[in-house]
């Protein structure tokens, strides 16, 4: 279904367009491939807090996981983001700033100094600013048909990003244990919801630690490919919770798949930086939703 291979790409529209700005062509015989991140359990080093699940491993799963969630109210760290589609790939460094319930930012860095790119979601709207095409958009989540249909918004965003179980038929509430299916897979259950029409959300979860490993997003077909996989690996400590050190996104896109690996260090719950960015100034092209996907498309192509 195109509209979440579209949406998908919208959610890392920003790892793809600053990158791109400045990508280059390598042999794909030289790439390692960035779906080689092993789904790691919590390090012993920081022993992060965590609610242990009952003895069985599907009793109380659902309480367990949403017990795990931060109890910081921000979230920021140095990102390295590696991309790939088929034989391109680029990366760049930056910073991912967070605040729940109020905005996610995601600075790209080239050289350790100039930013290229920004990513600024909030309740209200999405921005991403092109500083090296210099262009930008920004726009309600309402005013995009596409995203407006699925009933994706910054707390969807939130909750991939924070590594929470969430709802795409209502992703202010946290999840009770009615609303999911649970079936076992060895040490791990996996979470299933149904509800939307248009796909089937999953949640595989480690019995051991209460922490979600794996967010899919796919269709209702048995047997298909998903549109999204976020995984997450290298649990630290923020806080008394854990906070995943590494994310692997895959985004469907035909025959080449988009693959952003992103790696965080120097995890704090910092405070002190503006939650808000001025729109760009006349310096700037304002560009349509249709055409940064149709930029996005064409690099991955």
């Amino acid at each position: 279904m195109k509209v979440f291979i579209r949406l998908s790409i919208l959610i890392c529209c920003i790892l793809l367009v600053s990158c791109g700005s400045r990508k280059r062509v390598v042999d794909s015989s030289t790439l390692t491939p960035a779906t080689e991140i092993p789904v790691a359990e919590p390090s012993t080093t920081t022993t992060p807090s965590t609610t242990k699940p009952a003895s069985s491993p599907l009793q109380n799963i659902v309480k367990t996981v949403n017990a795990n969630r931060q109890e910081e109210s921000y979230a920021t760290a140095k990102v390295n983001l590696s991309l790939s589609s088929g034989s391109k790939s680029a990366s760049v460094g930056g910073t991912l700033r967070m605040k729940r319930n109020d905005v996610i930012q995601l600075s790209l860095v080239s050289l350790g100094i100039f930013e290229v790119g920004k990513l600024e979601v909030t309740p209200d709207y999405f921005m991403v600013i092109d500083k090296m095409g210099k262009q930008y958009l920004k726009a309600s989540f309402e005013n995009v048909p596409f995203l407006k249909k699925v009933g994706v918004d910054f707390y969807t965003l939130q909750s991939l990003f924070w590594d929470e179980l969430f709802l795409l038929t209502n992703s202010k509430t946290m999840p009770t244990d009615k609303q999911f299916k649970k079936s076992q897979e060895g040490e791990k259950v996996r979470l299933t919801n149904s509800d939307s029409q248009l796909a089937v959300l999953s949640f595989l979860v480690n019995t051991a630690s209460g922490l979600i490993q794996k967010t899919s997003v796919s269709p209702h077909t048995q047997g298909s490919s998903p549109y999204l996989n976020w995984e997450y690996a290298d649990f630290s400590k923020l806080g008394k919770k854990s906070f995943p050190s590494k994310h692997l996104i895959t985004i469907a896109n035909g025959s080449n798949p988009i693959k952003a690996n992103l790696s965080l260090s120097n995890l704090k719950n910092d405070s002190n930086w503006e939650t808000r960015t001025a729109v760009p100034g006349r310096n700037y092209k304002e560009v349509t939703v249709d055409k940064l996907l149709s930029r996005i498309m064409n690099l991955t192509k």
